[in-house]
């Protein structure tokens, strides 16, 4: 494949990324980000980029700058969509160094975004391959998503902070995978939910394929989106941070003295 990723400079173009966002997230209408915000995004020093094989639009990744409470800017990236047929091929993590790259160049040190901390394949690419953290958990973070895959179940969200401005973390050791389990995936059943194990480390599991598991059993999803969401909760309210996401082995969380103890720019709460 040959990567080109760029800024969206052309109607067509934010008109993809328009058609990308519905593909690939199943968003109706209502719910895409429209031609004339994403536009607005970019003349604002947002960034509104695209990745291209070749001609075709293959991925998208936007967001602006946000500004909090406390007085901190910083870049909220808005979504990422990649073609399932491009997924796993580096697209996603590409466009997200693009994204940092163009807040960096702008003067902004931290970027924030929101995932779904069901999907293993975006807890990932998040977590382990650009070294975010979380400790913030959103639930009902969007009161509904026209046409969203898990329509009808809570739309729960991570907040993930990114420091632009230091090295990508290291996991927090090899130990990573003996780490007691507060939430185990029992093939695709959540499973051994503790959430007041004494420990520096813990992992909350999640299954590998949540959509395989919505479309066979919808309440089983719903299972699975209210146990990491006591889980998550529990552990956040005691202190710890989710610093990395190993596949097969869940979320790894820490309390232990690190460099992850650097204070976050700013919280969400």
């Amino acid at each position: 494949m040959t990567r080109d990723i760029r800024p969206l400079a052309a109607y067509d173009e934010y008109k993809a990324c328009e058609q990308l966002q519905a593909e690939v997230m199943g968003l109706s209408d209502l719910d895409v980000t429209p031609y004339p915000l994403l536009q607005s995004f970019a003349q604002a020093g947002g960034a509104v980029l695209g990745a291209f094989d070749s001609l075709r639009m293959v991925g998208c990744v936007f967001g602006y700058v946000g500004l909090s409470d406390d007085g901190v800017f910083y870049h909220r990236s808005q979504r990422l969509a990649v073609l399932p047929a491009y997924q796993g091929r580096g697209v996603g993590e590409a466009l997200k160094r693009a994204q940092a790259g163009h807040a960096l160049a702008r003067g902004l040190r931290l970027m924030c975004w929101t995932f779904d901390p069901l999907r293993a394949r975006n807890a990932h690419l998040n977590l382990h391959k650009l070294g975010a953290m979380s400790q913030t958990y959103l639930p009902d973070a969007y009161a509904a998503l026209s046409g969203a895959r898990n329509a009808g179940a809570p739309i729960d969200r991570l907040w993930v902070e990114w420091r632009l401005d230091i090295s990508q973390p290291v996991p927090p050791g090899p130990d990573y995978t003996t780490a007691p389990i507060a939430l185990r995936n029992a093939d695709d059943r959540p499973a051994d939910l503790n959430p007041s194990i004494q420990a520096d480390v813990v992992r909350i599991q999640i299954p590998d394929d949540i959509d395989a598991v919505w479309a066979a059993d919808a309440a089983l999803g719903c299972a699975w989106r209210e146990a990491t969401r006591q889980a998550f909760t529990a552990y956040f309210a005691r202190g710890y941070r989710v610093v990395d996401f190993i596949r097969r082995q869940g979320y790894v969380l820490t309390r232990r003295a690190s460099q992850f103890d650097t204070p976050p720019l700013f919280s969400v709460i």
